[in-house]
Formats: C-alpha cells, structure tokens, sequence
C-alpha cells in the first residue's frame, strides 16, 4: 500500500511516495515517486489546477430512445430500398434514409426549421449515434437529399413503415377515425411552381394565406397513424374523401388482408351518398338539417345509454333510409355542443339585432330591392332563415317601410329538438347502441394526431416554408412519422419505453 513519506539530505525537508514490502523476510520501502519539497508539490498542484479540462454536456435521452425505435423498426433502410439505384446517394457520410431520418429525430424533439439543425444537433448525442458531423448538415443538405426521394415513392414507404409497426406492436386495427385539416404558408401569390397551396376557409384564421390540406386515417385503439393524403387547400372534404378512399381502402386490403372487419370513422362533412355506397363499414354523422322531423320525434325518447368508458349519454336507436338503403340511426345528445349552439344561437341573434337596427333606420332612405337584399344577407346566418320573417314595402315618401317579425314556436323548438343533436348512421346493424356511440367519439384520435401536428411544442408542421409541391409532399409524409414511433413507445402499459410526458418534452 502506497504512503507519503518525507525525508531530510542535506538540512532540506523532501517527500515521496514508498510503498512497504518484504524483502527476505524483512521490511523493505520501495520509492515509488519522488515528490520533491513543499514549494516543488505546491508548484506542480496549481500547475494541474490550470489545465483546462474538455467537458461537454448534450441531451441524450429523447433522440437515444427514438434512434433506438428507429433503428429497430429499419425506418432509414426502408427508404433507402424505395430509391431507385440511380437515387441512392451519400451526402456528408449519410444516406438519404439516414438524413431524414434525422430531420424527424430533430422535428420530434425541438420543431426547427433546417437552417437550425446543426445548432440543435450539437446540443444533443445524435451525431455520435448516427456518425455525422452536424455543422456540415445544412439546409442545401437536406434539400439535395429530399430531392432525392420521388413523391410516387412515399406510399410505398409509409405501407411498409406502418406494417412494421403493426406487426412489431401487436396492433389488431379495427375501427380508423378519419379528418381532414389544413396548413397555412408563407408561399407567394405569384409563385406558379407549386399548385397544392391554395386560398380556402383556413382552421387557423389564417385566410389570406395560401394552404394545403392533409387527410389523416389513425387507428382508433392506439392513434397510429395508417395512410394520409395531401390535397390542394381549397377542396371540399367530400370531394377528398372521394379521392382519398379507393387508394385508401386497396392499401388496407394489403395491410390486414381482411377489410372486411375494418370500420371507418368520419365527420358530416365527408358524407355523402356517393362516399356512403362505396364503404363496406362505417360510422359517420350526418347534417342535423334535412333531419328535423327524426330530431323532433327522438328528443321526447331519448334514454341513459352507459359508455365502455364509463361516461353516459342520452340517445335514442331507430331504422332509415340512409344513401339507398335501411341503416341503423343512433340520435345521441351532446351537452358540449348543445352549450357552444346555444351560444353561437344568442351571438348570432345579437348580431342580427344591431344590423336590423340599423338597417330601420335607413329604410325612409333605401329602395325596396335593396333593403330586401340586406335582410336576405341578414337571414342568411345559421338559424335565422326559420327564426326571422319579414315584409318590406313602399313607403310613403317613396322610400321603403319593414316589417320584422319572429317565430316562437321555431325559437322554442331549437334547444329542445335541435341543439346539441348528432344524428350518427351505420351499417353495423349488430353492434349495440353504445358501441356506435363510442366508436364515433374515437374520432377524437386523429383530431389528437392534428394537435400534435400543430404544436410549436411537438412537431410544428406549420407553417410551412416549402415553396414546391415536392418538398411540401415529403414533410408530412415523414414529419408525422414521431407520433407513430412515440406511440409506438407508449403502446403497450409498462413497457418502460418513452412516456407521455417525456414524449411531449423531448
């Protein structure tokens, strides 16, 4: 065992550092280091003080597990095989599967836009796991290897990746929920290279930007994400539907090979009786309007219905003539949407009373074509045109006299036979009243996806920066990729892989 001992030459004090042995069976010291005298130590002790010592420290745990699922599900070698041997190339040691692989690593834990990347990518471990240098992947780099990815081989990609996770999850797909939502951009109105970006009613608010939409199918049961379509942003969502679903439901044959069993999920908007004739199961809303003598008959018979989650609802069963053929109707009560009419229906009514006010006072002044034509924009809102009648007439100066009157019965009848009413359609005459009620309430899955999506916080896909369809096409069909992985991670309980929280704190 070492120990300091010190020593005297000459009238000077010394210290090194012996070590005690035997030697033929008697104590020994052996010098193991001479350390000089005190001044010598304390010289050499501020001399190792000064070194500066290299000491880095990076976040590890977010792109670590989700390199791991990565690596594990072969995301980057799936796009490599879609390439065409042409296309596969190396740009700064990475493949154009290993470099966007990247770009969902860094768009699933800090959103950024590419010109960031090698700031954020040097306060990470993700270069030591994936071998790159990170100030070399710039923009002009993930912009040559996006080039490289042709937008016909998306599709392929995507049907692989999510067989992948069906298969390495345990996934039984069952019910989808399908929507659609769109994306603000900042691209021009005069750039004519790009058609998907159009003007259209935007969900942000942001209607004097051009957008495009995204069409979304999840899997009820786990929120994975199974096929998406982008589309121009000023299509309707029945026209998308009907684009969406042949190409939609031949994937799916693929998929689980038994379509049969697969029920779609999807909002009034994209009923119709064409997309209703071409679906084998679903479960759909249709608009309360056309429906008010169903409405008015099952407010009075409306009944307890308890939920598999718990929750109980109000809701009534019966048969119709839906799209051409007899299909179970479920009427069911919302007390959230019947709270948010009741208040669009009070907002509405102020709105129109302050333009009536207005318009009366003007009347002695106004031709009778054009006060018409004020009442009929008037009574164009939602409720008005059964709630507000009128009589306009000439006046006795020649300008023009109304008269505005109200229905109270159709005013009384709106809380009780109207607001908060979904009328839901189905074929799956065997399923009871609470699994079509649950079933259509799972569509808040991929309203869930959309959130996430639209979070500064998770993926922040908007707005979009892009400026071709190309680019525009190959970011949501990748950047939604994480909330596939992290509920991949999160799946099945306890399997201690990435949790919620940690997934929308990466």
């Amino acid at each position: 065992m070492a120990s300091l001992q010190a020593y005297q030459s000459h009238g000077i004090r010394y210290f090194r550092i012996v070590e005690s042995f035997r030697k033929n069976g008697k104590p020994a010291i052996g010098v193991l280091a001479h350390l000089g005298r005190v001044d010598d130590i304390l010289q050499l002790h501020q001399g190792h003080q000064s070194v500066p010592f290299p000491i880095s420290s990076v976040s590890a745990g977010a792109v670590t597990a989700l390199h791991q699922l990565a690596t594990e599900l072969d995301l980057a070698a799936r796009i490599n095989a879609a390439l065409a041997p042409a296309r596969v190339q190396l740009r700064d040691r990475l493949t154009v599967g290993e470099s966007l692989l990247a770009a969902i690593l860094a768009r699933a834990c800090a959103p950024r836009s590419k010109r960031a990347f090698a700031d954020w990518a040097q306060s990470t471990y993700l270069p030591d796991l994936m071998g790159f240098s990170a100030p070399a992947l710039s923009r002009q780099h993930f912009r040559d290897q996006m080039h490289a990815l042709p937008v016909d081989a998306l599709p392929a990609i995507e049907q692989d990746l999510v067989r992948a996770a069906i298969e390495r999850e345990q996934l039984t797909v069952q019910a989808l929920a399908y929507d659609t939502t769109n994306f603000h951009t900042h691209i021009a109105t005069t750039n004519t290279r790009t058609q998907l970006p159009q003007r259209g009613h935007n969900k942000q608010g942001r209607h004097d930007l051009r957008q495009l939409g995204l069409a979304l199918v999840v899997d009820q049961s786990s929120q994975l994400p199974l096929a998406h379509g982008v589309y121009a942003g000023a299509q309707s969502d029945m026209r998308t539907f009907a684009d969406f679903l042949p190409a939609f439901q031949q994937r799916l044959r693929t998929l689980t090979g038994r379509p049969e069993q697969l029920t779609i999920v999807f909002d009034a908007g994209a009923s119709s009786r064409r997309n209703l004739e071409g679906l084998v199961h679903y479960v759909t809303a249709v608009r309360p309007s056309p429906q008010r003598p169903l409405l008015a008959e099952a407010s009075a018979q409306l009944s307890a219905v308890p939920l598999p989650s718990g929750a109980v609802v109000q809701a009534w069963r019966t048969q119709r003539a839906i799209a051409g053929k007899q299909r179970d109707v479920v009427v069911v009560r919302s007390p959230k949407l019947y709270a948010g009419q009741l208040r669009g229906l009070a907002q509405t009514m102020a709105r129109a009373s302050a333009e009536i006010e207005d318009l009366l006072a003007r009347c002695p002044r106004m031709g009778v074509e054009t006060v018409r034509q004020r009442m009929q924009k008037i009574r164009g809102r939602q409720y008005l045109r059964a709630l507000l009648a009128y009589e306009v007439t000439t006046g006795p100066a020649g300008g023009s006299r109304l008269r505005i009157w109200c229905d109270v019965d159709e005013y009384r009848r709106l809380p009780g036979q109207y607001c908060g009413l979904r009328v839901l359609v189905t074929d799956r005459a065997a399923w009871t009243t609470a699994e079509i009620v649950a079933a259509y309430r799972g569509q808040s899955r991929v309203e869930a996806a959309f959130r996430d999506l639209k979070n500064p916080g998770m993926l922040a896909t908007r707005p979009q920066f892009h400026w071709t369809d190309h680019k525009l096409r190959a970011p949501f069909s990748f950047v939604y990729w994480p909330i596939c992985s992290s509920l991949c991670c999160i799946a099945r309980p306890g399997s201690g892989r990435l949790s919620p929280a940690t997934r929308s704190g990466c």
